[in-house]
C-alpha cells in the first residue's frame, strides 16, 4: 500500500504497547521518550547539516525549507483530507490544525491519551530544537483534547509573504525516515533492555508487516545499516544499503 505520514504515529503506538506488555508505565514512557528523541534529533540535525552546507542560516525560515518530511502526491492521497491554516509575521508564527491523518489514526488505534499527546506535542517541537535549540517552538494544544492543534513560534523573523511550505529538493524519501525511526528507536530500546528490548522491536516489525504488508517493510529495510547521523545520501555510502551515488 502507499506510504502515509501517519506511519510514524503507528510506530510510536506499537512501541508503547509492546513496551507496556513487559514494563511499568514509567519505564515505558521513559524508554519511548529517549528512543523517539534519538530519531527526531537525527532528523533535525541532518536538516541543519544541509542548511550549513549551502551557506544558509539556522533560522525559522530555513528550518521550514530544509525539514525532511516531503509528501508525494501518492502520500497526500493516502493521508486523505486535512484542514489547517497558519499566520506568519516577523513577530509570530501560528499554525492551527483542525483535522489531520495522524489524529485519525490514533483514534482508529484507540491509542492511550499519553501516547497521542506525546507524539503530537513533541514531533515538531523536538525537530525544531534539534535543527537549532535557539528557535522557540511549542504546541499549546492537540486534537486529542481540543478543537485545534495549536503551534506557535515567537519572533520567527519572516515577512508575512514568506513561503514556508516550500521544501528543498534533496530531502530523503519517506521510507528512509521510517527506517531512521524504526532502527534508531530499536537501537535505543535494545540498549536499555537487552534481549527483551530486541524482542519488543521484532514484535513491532511484525506488527507493521501485518498492517501494511511485506512490500512496504522491504522499502524500509533496504536502509538498515545507514548512518542516520549524516544527511541523505551521505549516510548510505559503504553501509550495505545497496544505494550509491
Amino acid at each position: 500500500m502507499a506510504f502515509s505520514t501517519n506511519m510514524q504515529a503507528y510506530f510510536v503506538d506499537r512501541f508503547y504497547r509492546r513496551l507496556r506488555e513487559r514494563f511499568s508505565e514509567r519505564q515505558t514512557m521513559g524508554a519511548l521518550t529517549t528512543a523517539f528523541h534519538q530519531y527526531v534529533f537525527q532528523r533535525g540535525s541532518r536538516a541543519a547539516q544541509r542548511a550549513v552546507r549551502d551557506g544558509a542560516p539556522l533560522d525559522f525560515e530555513h528550518y521550514q525549507k530544509y525539514r525532511e518530511v516531503v509528501s508525494t502526491e501518492e502520500m497526500k492521497r493516502e493521508d486523505g483530507p486535512g484542514r489547517s491554516e497558519r499566520d506568519l509575521s516577523p513577530e509570530l508564527y501560528e499554525g492551527r490544525i483542525y483535522d489531520c491523518t495522524t489524529h485519525r489514526l490514533f483514534r482508529q488505534l484507540d491509542s492511550p491519551e499519553q501516547v497521542e499527546q506525546f507524539f503530537c506535542k513533541h514531533i515538531d517541537s523536538m525537530n525544531v530544537r534539534s535543527f537549532n535549540p535557539d528557535i522557540p517552538y511549542w504546541v499549546e494544544s492537540t486534537l486529542y483534547d481540543a478543537d485545534v492543534c495549536l503551534h506557535r513560534s515567537p519572533n520567527p523573523g519572516c515577512p508575512a509573504e514568506t513561503d514556508i511550505g516550500a521544501r528543498m529538493p534533496d530531502a530523503p524519501p519517506f521510507p528512509y525516515l521510517l527506517a531512521n525511526q524504526f532502527y534508531s528507536m530499536s537501537q535505543v530500546i535494545e540498549a536499555i533492555f537487552g534481549l527483551p528490548g530486541r524482542e519488543i522491536c521484532q514484535a513491532v516489525q511484525s506488527d507493521f508487516i501485518a498492517r501494511y504488508g511485506q512490500a512496504d517493510w522491504n522499502q524500509i529495510a533496504r536502509y538498515q545499516g545507514a548512518d542516520f547521523n549524516l544527511y541523505y545520501p551521505l549516510g548510505l555510502k559503504n553501509r550495505g544499503t545497496g544505494e550509491r551515488e
